[in-house]
C-alpha cells in the first residue's frame, strides 16, 4: 500500500513539530540542571569561606593555648586534622553530584519512545499484508 503526498507531508510536520518539542523539552532540562550545579557552587563557596573563618580563628586560639607544652606539633596535628576533614567534605561533594538524575535523562527517553513508536508504524507487522 503506498502513501499519499498528503499523508507523507502530514507525517513529516507530524516528526518536526514532535522534533522542536523534544528540542524545547532538552533546553528546559539543561537549563534546570544548570540552575542546579549553580546552586551547588554557590553554596559550596559560602560554606568554604565560613569554614575558612572560624579555622583561622580556632587555629590560632588553639596553637597559642598549646604552643607552651607542644610547639610546632600542634601546627602538624591541626593541618593534618583540616586535610582530613578536607578530604571528607570532598568526598560528599562527589557523592551528592553522582547522586543527581543524568543531564538531559527524560528527553533520551522521550526520544527513545518516540523511535519505538515511529519504528512500528514504519515497520508493521510482515504477515499482516493481503496476498493477491
Amino acid at each position: 500500500m503506498a502513501l499519499s503526498f498528503d499523508a507523507l507531508g502530514r507525517v513529516l510536520q507530524h516528526v518536526g513539530r514532535l522534533l522542536l518539542l523534544r528540542a524545547d523539552m532538552a533546553a528546559e532540562e539543561v537549563a534546570l540542571g544548570s540552575r542546579q550545579w549553580i546552586g551547588w557552587l554557590c553554596l559550596a563557596l559560602a560554606a568554604v569561606a565560613l569554614l575558612l573563618v572560624a579555622l583561622v580563628g580556632a587555629s590560632a586560639w588553639l596553637t597559642l593555648v598549646l604552643w607552651e607544652r607542644f610547639g610546632a606539633a600542634t601546627i602538624a596535628v591541626l593541618a593534618l586534622l583540616f586535610a582530613v576533614v578536607g578530604a571528607l567534605l570532598f568526598a560528599s561533594l562527589l557523592r551528592a553530584v553522582r547522586e543527581a538524575p543524568a543531564m538531559l535523562a527524560q528527553t533520551r527517553a522521550a526520544l527513545h519512545e518516540d523511535y519505538e513508536a515511529l519504528a512500528a508504524v514504519a515497520a508493521p507487522g510482515r504477515g499482516d499484508e493481503p496476498k493477491a
